[in-house]
């Protein structure tokens, strides 16, 4: 991140870019200011994506950093890099192993570090986490390979070709939230499953990009669609109602809450992207309607809204780590040599702030990092890194050391 007093020559045409690519993602998260149910999140970061977007470029990371392929070159694509699932705890994280390698090239290009609020840094965590939920822009040709490769057309017609025992694929195309396909598929579901059956046709499986490619070979067929379907903004908390009014909680756990005969769903390992959430759980379809109907429970179905809810509810509770454990980030913090500096009579402050939530750690890191890092060079001490639930831990041992009321991003 590089900050700057002039926007970047392109910031306009970059904005409005990602402001489409985000319409998805700022119904889903409108804003990450309610705690999730079940007693998941331990570390609540209340953050607007929006506000988060123009933090983006207003602290100067669009200089180095783009989103989704909009913005600089320099740096990685932060909707991309890491791969992997990132919680608000893992965002710090990766910030913190990189920031002395950002600082370095800031200091070579002579540009100052920016500053951070906290509030600052939350909404920018949001945007961040929002982002990495989106896909990237589908193919429309693989989209109409796979249309055939997966015997969709043997039931489908797309492009005036294919069979007519389906819907005309044409007619999805003003679903503009990817959200409004993993209803459908799944409302859809039972009845398409029956008909390959008969017709023994395999139940197709889809993976990566496919969802994503379908939707914009689809979408090309009626580019001007006069009926486009929209989405009010999602609400998490309605979205745990559902969970548990519609029968989820009965085979899925969400932390600790729930039922076991199927996988955990805050885990790290769910798909990331929307498009690979409506692909998890078309492949897994035929799998829960033999369970739902094994347990006698009746198979739910979804309206546009409140399949958004129960995907809001999701991805937010990936959002948080579980409860850190405080003797092993108290290990950590001699470990990775914190108390070398942040203990009484060292030269770093003594740590003893009432609230760590990530986004308060990362405001800091931001603000005080640089002079931290020059001293621990001229000292010849090591930049810790952190590997994955390492910081979730360390945060739960400093909260256990200063007041007793805590803080998730201002209330415990």
């Amino acid at each position: 991140m590089i900050a700057t007093t002039k926007p970047p020559a392109s910031r306009a045409a970059v904005l409005t870019a990602i402001i489409g690519m985000l319409v998805a993602c700022i119904l889903l998260f409108p804003a990450l200011q309610a705690q999730t149910a079940g007693g998941g999140g331990s570390y609540f970061v209340p953050g607007d994506p929006k506000l988060g977007m123009h933090a983006f470029f207003d602290k100067g990371c669009a200089r180095c950093h783009s989103v989704l392929g909009e913005g600089g070159r320099s740096a990685p694509d932060l909707a991309r890099a890491p791969a992997g699932h990132l919680s608000s705890a893992e965002l710090l994280a990766a910030m913190w192993n990189h920031a002395p390698s950002m600082w370095e090239k800031m200091r070579i290009e002579g540009v100052s570090p920016p500053k951070f609020t906290e509030g600052d840094m939350s909404n920018l965590f949001a945007f961040l986490y929002s982002v990495r939920s989106l896909d990237e822009p589908g193919d429309p040709g693989r989209g109409r390979r796979l249309l055939e490769d997966k015997h969709c057309l043997q039931c489908h017609r797309a492009g005036g070709t294919g069979g007519g025992t389906g819907p005309d694929l044409a007619k999805w195309a003003g679903y503009r939230n990817p959200v409004s396909w993993v209803q459908a598929m799944w409302n859809h579901a039972p009845a398409m499953q029956s008909r390959m059956s008969a017709q023994g046709v395999k139940w197709p499986q889809f993976e990566g990009n496919d969802v994503s490619d379908l939707i914009a070979y689809i979408r090309v067929l009626s580019p001007n669609a006069s009926r486009p379907t929209y989405l009010r903004p999602a609400d998490p908390q309605a979205g745990s109602k559902i969970f548990r009014e519609k029968g989820c909680a009965s085979c899925h756990a969400i932390g600790s809450s729930g039922g076991s005969g199927a996988p955990e769903l805050r885990s790290r390992n769910l798909p990331r992207t929307l498009g690979q959430f409506a692909a998890a759980m078309w492949n897994h379809a035929p799998a829960m309607r033999a369970s739902m109907q094994a347990q006698n429970i009746p198979r739910p179905q979804f309206t546009n809204k409140e399949m958004a809810d129960l995907i809001a509810y999701l991805f937010a509770e990936r959002y948080f780590e579980p409860s850190g454990n405080v003797a092993r980030g108290a290990r950590l913090f001699d470990d990775k040599g914190c108390a070398s500096c942040h203990r009484a009579g060292g030269i770093g402050p003594p740590l003893a702030h009432a609230s760590f939530s990530p986004s308060h750690m990362a405001a800091a890191l931001w603000n005080h990092g640089p002079v931290m890092f020059q001293t621990m060079q001229q000292q010849q001490i090591a930049w810790p890194r952190f590997q994955p639930g390492e910081v979730v831990d360390l945060i739960e041992f400093l909260s256990s050391r200063a007041a007793p009321t805590r803080a998730m991003g201002g209330q415990r």
